[in-house]
């Protein structure tokens, strides 16, 4: 398979440039989470339209070349999006930034992005060994080994939220999410690693097929190799609320409170961070937050959960 060119950018460049997506005035400032269809997502200015056209079948192509090479798995693109970098002294302006989902025992979502140089579509990376584009996939493997212990957390919450007239975003927002990790409803999972391609494929790529025990005892072994990983997990659990009850941002908070209460100890169960969220049922469709998430414009309540 013919190698694909990479080229490294800095983190500030490369997450300003997600945000220059699209300013079209028909596009709506913010929409529900509830109803919206994802029609916005994606859309881009005139000055990139030339260039996405130009580069979208290679880019495609590229993105599943990729997946098939690292992973060995198939891919199903959930959107691609067309930006400019910010910086005028940038050689290259336009980029490419594609979302889709990994086919594994737990699906994962994956973004990477290409920008044109020398005349070439080229593979757009923070770092050199591409430990940043790929530690979704040792987020997926984690959540399959304690998977468990994190859909017995997240059904939990799911159920005392939902009681309380709280609810998630719909599945068509859901799979737009430029997101590093495991998403499902009321859950995003990652991790951090500085884990490069070569590393992952030599450890972990033979390990991914394995099932139960023999899975579980062959990560026990990484993770004690990698401590990294387990240490760096992060599970936010994340709820919206109607901005149509017109709720008092004080009960909202109070609610936050209590919740933890009534979480606290089956989150102890998941190793690292936690963190709850409730935000208004608002959401900007065509900017990208500095986290690689759609970014709600609406009111936000975060908590720690499982820390006391």
């Amino acid at each position: 398979m013919k190698k694909i060119i990479s080229v490294a950018l800095s983190t500030t460049i490369l997450l300003a440039g997600c945000g220059l997506m699209s300013n079209k005035k028909e596009i709506p400032e913010t929409v529900s989470v509830k109803d919206y269809d994802g029609r916005y997502i994606g859309d881009h200015d005139k000055k990139n339209e030339a260039f996405l056209e130009k580069h979208k079948a290679q880019a495609e192509k590229m993105y599943k070349d990729y997946v098939k090479e690292v992973f060995g798995k198939e891919a199903k693109i959930n959107g691609i999006h067309s930006y400019s970098n910010p910086s005028p002294s940038l050689k290259t302006s336009e980029g490419i930034s594609i979302v889709g989902t990994i086919d594994y025992d737990v699906p994962f979502q994956f973004y990477l992005s290409f920008v044109e140089v020398d005349g070439q579509l080229a593979l757009n990376t923070i770092t050199q060994d591409q430990s940043n584009e790929i530690r979704g996939v040792f987020a997926a493997m984690l959540f399959k080994r304690y998977e468990q212990d994190i859909e017995t957390t997240r059904r939990k919450f799911k159920e005392v939220v939902e009681k309380d007239g709280y609810y998630a975003m719909n599945k068509k927002l859901e799979k737009h999410q430029e997101f590093k990790g495991v998403t499902k409803q009321y859950l995003d999972f990652t991790t951090e690693s500085t884990i490069g391609v070569e590393d992952f494929k030599k450890d972990f790529k033979p390990v991914m097929e394995l099932k139960g025990e023999a899975f579980n005892q062959k990560m026990d072994k990484l993770i004690q190799k990698y401590p990294e990983i387990k240490n760096k997990m992060k599970t936010d659990f994340i709820a919206y609320y109607s901005k149509d009850k017109e709720v008092e941002n004080k009960e909202v908070t109070r609610y936050a409170l209590n919740l933890r209460k009534r979480t606290n100890n089956i989150m102890k169960k998941i190793n690292g961070e936690k963190t709850m969220y409730l935000y208004e049922d608002t959401v900007m469709p065509d900017e990208i937050s500095s986290l690689g998430l759609l970014e709600s414009k609406g009111h936000k309540v975060n908590i720690g959960g499982g820390d006391y």
